[in-house]
């Protein structure tokens, strides 16, 4: 007979990680959970990239370890991009204080 990673052992939580594939964590996770996931990366049924910056948490089938890495890629260049939709640059300041009529020097000098 043959080991198999499918199994109950680390909780369903674990258990649908692997069939997935890959799991990305971008909130709180109850403790509960957490601990059954780190028992399985020490385990060596899951696999786990940490945190960094604005790459997400991420588990992974030990499998599927490049998707995981390329996934936590994709994700920080989506926050990335959200952020920097909401960001004016300097010239859009300038183009709105424009339209609205004001003048560039003068609304400068008000804030300074």
């Amino acid at each position: 007979m043959f080991a198999t990673r499918y199994t109950n052992q680390h909780g369903p939580n674990v258990q649908n990680i692997l069939v997935g594939a890959t799991r990305v964590i971008r909130g709180r996770v109850p403790a509960q959970v957490r601990s059954e996931l780190r028992a399985a990366v020490k385990a060596g049924v899951l696999g786990h990239l940490k945190k960094d910056g604005l790459k997400p948490e991420v588990f992974y089938h030990p499998d599927h370890k490049h998707g995981a890495i390329e996934l936590q890629r994709r994700e920080a260049e989506y926050a990335i991009g959200c952020i920097a939709s909401v960001m004016a640059s300097p010239a859009n300041v300038r183009d709105g204080i424009e339209a609205m009529g004001g003048d560039v020097i003068e609304e400068l000098k008000t804030r300074l």
